[in-house]
């Protein structure tokens, strides 16, 4: 293959870019001009021989962990020219992508993929479940709640703050998000509907309403920060729900619908996994926050970025994360492992059960939970 150039996009790559972009996401159409918009997003591109053949774009975001909010790079808008794939574009593309990630100081990087085994061979791996419920109208909870219920508009935005930084505190990788974030999932394509109960906001959620009767209908986001704010937001969906067949909405592991409201009929996929990959292994150890007091010794095993490797001394106490070179490893892992265990799902725990992590030491292991504890995780914010 003639060299292969991956870099940011430049004003003078836009029809190249575009023609990338709309033969994979447009059906091959052309994207005009006023849809060609980077308000949230950096782009790049991949040249061969001087041809634009691959894009991928970035999106400058964060990922909470507990009380830590650790900086995050999603990738979105991976493309490479039909013609163009099965040579490795895509794949150097990637590689590319992660080291330039740290090289700016961004220590995590997350991504939707169109196959998870692709985005393995660059260091990602799935993290939490998403669990998309579809509910039939008739079988959704029966429950009573004296919470008041506001109809809000994206322009309220500042208003969902609150809830969702308690919801974010409770279950790792949410994107932290400011104005122009909240923008893009409230208001991008069309502005949706909110519904909050409680005041101050204990729950909402937010959906674009289907007009046609006896459809499914989805609901985009549903975020609680109390369970007497979940019940009453059962309440709400159930008035959405009263002239549609069935209503759809996802939540996670530690779901309150599965816990108590379980039904037959109601149907429970794991679906749409986010990946992460940890780009600067001591920068992100660095960025935890913790109560807790601890030490233990850990290697990592990455093939694509050697700094990564170690072994590390990781010691931490409510004063900070101190990360140094170390001799020796009480624990091993793979980079892709050490994603789910920083983020909290699969557990250290639950990954050395299964041989994920050779544990020399127990005390070690235990230690790394007290770090980072077991946790729900996913990413609310689709890219």
């Amino acid at each position: 293959m003639d060299r292969l150039t991956t870099r940011p996009y430049e004003p003078r790559d836009e029809d190249g870019y575009y023609a990338v972009r709309s033969i994979t996401y447009n059906d091959g159409l052309p994207i005009e001009r006023e849809a060609r918009d980077f308000r949230y997003s950096r782009p790049f591109v991949c040249e061969v021989a001087g041809e634009i053949c691959g894009i991928y774009n970035v999106l400058d975001m964060t990922a909470s962990r507990g009380e830590a909010i650790l900086k995050c790079g999603g990738i979105a808008s991976v493309a490479v020219l039909p013609h163009k794939r099965r040579l490795g574009i895509g794949r150097k593309m990637m590689d590319w992508s992660v080291q330039r990630l740290r090289d700016e100081g961004t220590p995590l990087s997350s991504l939707y993929a169109f196959r998870e085994p692709f985005y393995r061979r660059s260091g990602f791996e799935t993290v939490g479940k998403r669990l998309r419920i579809t509910c039939p109208s008739h079988r959704l909870p029966k429950v009573k709640s004296d919470l008041g219920t506001r109809l809000l508009t994206p322009a309220d935005w500042k208003l969902l703050v609150p809830c969702y930084k308690a919801y974010a505190r409770k279950h790792s990788g949410l994107n932290v998000r400011t104005e122009l974030f909240w923008n893009r999932v409230l208001n991008e394509h069309h502005p949706l509907a909110i519904y909050a109960v409680g005041d101050p906001i204990e729950a909402y959620a937010a959906v674009r309403h289907r007009v046609d009767f006896w459809e499914p209908q989805h609901v985009t986001e549903v975020v609680w920060s109390s369970l007497r704010g979940y019940e009453a937001l059962m309440v709400v969906l159930a008035g959405l729900a009263i002239n549609k067949t069935e209503l759809s909405w996802y939540e996670l592991s530690d779901s309150p619908f599965v816990t108590r409201f379980m039904d037959q009929g109601v149907s429970i996929e794991l679906q749409r996994p986010i990946m992460y990959r940890v780009t600067d292994v001591p920068a992100a150890l660095r960025q935890l926050k913790t109560q807790e007091t601890g030490a233990f010794d850990l290697e990592v095993v990455d093939d694509l970025i050697p700094e990564n490797c170690g072994p590390w001394h990781v010691g931490f106490s409510p004063s900070g994360v101190d990360v140094q070179p170390a001799k020796n490893a009480d624990l091993t892992t793979d980079v892709r492992q050490l994603a789910q265990a920083l983020l909290g799902e699969p557990s250290w725990r639950d990954l050395a059960a299964n041989g994920f992590v050779v544990v020399k030491e127990d005390r070690a292991l235990s230690a790394a939970e007290k770090l980072m504890p077991a946790m729900p995780a996913t990413c609310l914010d689709f890219f």
